[in-house]
């Protein structure tokens, strides 16, 4: 009996992750650490994390914003990614840079490009959304928009009120 009150109780906890927006061949886009939650037991949830197969609510941030997981590309346990200072992370047996996701883009569905800036006199790698390609599109339509048509003898008439 008592096992079945803490499994249930247990349920309810989320489990202590990093969040990646996306990973590049060089570059880890990340928003940071969360909690992976869900209604489902503890192991169960800790297997499909380890698998990646993880689908369900992620808390993440200062205002404990609850996302899909499915707006994030990778979503690791705690211990499988390793901070080693700001601008680098042990991943996967690899090395990558870090580039710091600002909250405006968790929810951004496309790709992110990553830009150097410097905060208290330190250089850090933030993430912005690549808007390249709907400029492209953008520019694409309207050169190929049509011509103003002329006028073809019809005008508006004065309306008449009385």
């Amino acid at each position: 009996m008592l096992e079945w009150l803490q499994d249930r109780l247990s349920r309810q906890h989320g489990i202590a992750i990093w969040v990646i927006k996306q990973c590049d061949d060089t570059t880890l886009h990340l928003c940071g650490k969360g909690m992976a939650e869900g209604t489902e037991r503890m192991s169960r949830r800790r297997r499909t994390l380890a698998r990646g197969t993880f689908v369900g609510p992620v808390r993440i941030g200062e205002h404990h914003e609850v996302l899909h997981s499915d707006l994030f590309a990778r979503l690791p346990l705690r211990d499988e990614l390793r901070l080693i200072d700001e601008r680098e992370a042990e991943y996967a047996g690899r090395r990558y840079h870090v580039s710091w996701v600002p909250e405006r883009c968790w929810r951004f569905q496309g790709p992110l490009i990553s830009q150097p800036q410097r905060n208290d006199g330190k250089l850090r790698f933030v993430s912005h959304e690549d808007v390249a390609s709907i400029r492209e599109k953008t520019a694409a339509s309207s050169a190929q928009a049509m011509p103003p048509r002329t006028s073809d003898g019809w005008s508006l008439a004065a309306r008449d009120d009385d």
